[in-house]
């Protein structure tokens, strides 16, 4: 450890111990995969995205007026597609697509955490930025190309957010943390590979994938399992969110082996990965987090029911909306009592 503080110098030593910190707390509960060297920038008070005014005054829904839960804080979880370390571009227009996405919403007042994966696919409002980052008009296309609009850093990261948002009827996001998803093998051979029983019918991704069969996935592998769609009879996003569920799970169990294990586990995988994360939070928001989220019971992954539909060049995934909505109110928002607000 003490190379590693030297080698990393003492701030960002510490900042890291909060990430790992966090790290296999949010694996315990979600099963999220990353650990990396975390931005020093703070978000502000108001969150990444905050929420709509009209929300804090409360809305109607099935002719009830609602209000906004109070002491909620939400995590929005990011996998890039591009095989990458986190580094800006100068443009203003990158090509990381945004793979996976997954919201924690945690409620500080009862103590519970909810755990919500969106479809990338999702269609829904994105708004696209001119090369000043002007605002340049919305238009109806998949959630996952909202990230493609900035450096491929943190401001892309917010337009991420602003549209998960927008799709969630102007819910506030707080924070963001993305990871480029070729950290996944990284992860994966850290751990000594991870087995799993093949899902589906993957023999035309790698001959080893035989449904049903036990792998132990190395390297590239891994991300292969957790990735590919398009070789697959069934183009959709959902077998791959269900893969990517089995998986992580089985890494997290993995995972707590080695940390169990080995003392210099620790150190070892922050020098592998830590160039693939950033995220908006700091040390002191990390740890807050992960105090909050151990206290937890480990939540279910919810998802979103819709219907998936081949546009004219990509999938696309209209959600059911009534879903949504009523996901949104239960989870958001408290039925006003009829003898409050008179």
């Amino acid at each position: 450890m003490n190379h590693l503080k030297r080698r990393l110098g003492r701030t960002k030593y510490h900042r890291l111990k909060a990430v790992v910190r966090i790290v296999v707390v949010l694996l315990l509960c979600v099963g999220v995969i990353g650990v990396a060297v975390w931005d020093h920038s703070r978000r502000n008070q108001e969150g990444v995205v905050e929420a709509d005014d009209a929300d804090s005054e409360g809305v109607y829904y099935n002719g009830s007026r609602y209000l906004p839960k109070k002491n909620l804080e939400t995590l929005l979880l990011i996998g890039e597609d591009k095989f990458l370390n986190q580094q800006e571009e100068e443009s203003y227009v990158n090509t990381k697509q945004a793979d996976f996405l997954l919201l924690l919403i945690m409620d500080k007042e009862n103590g519970t955490c909810q755990v919500l994966q969106l479809n990338r696919d999702t269609m829904t409002q994105i708004e696209s930025y001119g090369v000043a980052g002007e605002s340049a008009g919305t238009y109806e296309g998949q959630l996952a190309l909202a990230h493609t609009y900035g450096s491929g850093g943190q401001d892309s990261c917010r337009y991420q957010a602003k549209a998960v948002s927008n799709l969630l009827y102007g819910v506030s996001i707080d924070h963001f943390c993305s990871v480029t998803m070729d950290a996944v093998a990284v992860i994966n051979d850290a751990v000594g590979g991870v087995s799993v029983q093949v899902m589906d019918d993957m023999t035309m991704v790698d001959p080893s994938f035989v449904q049903g069969e036990t792998v132990t996935l190395e390297g590239e592998q891994a991300l292969k399992y957790v990735r590919n769609r398009k070789e697959l009879d069934d183009t959709t996003n959902l077998h791959r969110m269900e893969r990517q569920r089995q998986y992580m799970q089985a890494l997290y169990e993995k995972l707590m082996a080695c940390v169990d294990g080995d003392a210099g586990f620790t150190a070892k995988l922050l020098l592998a990965v830590n160039d693939y994360v950033t995220s908006d939070c700091s040390v002191t928001q990390l740890q807050e987090l992960a105090d909050f989220l151990t206290a937890c019971d480990m939540p279910d992954i919810d998802t979103i029911d819709g219907e998936n539909v081949k546009g004219e060049e990509f999938m696309e995934f209209y959600p059911d909306e009534d879903q949504l909505r009523q996901y949104v109110m239960d989870h958001f928002y408290t039925k006003e009592n009829s003898t409050t607000g008179q």
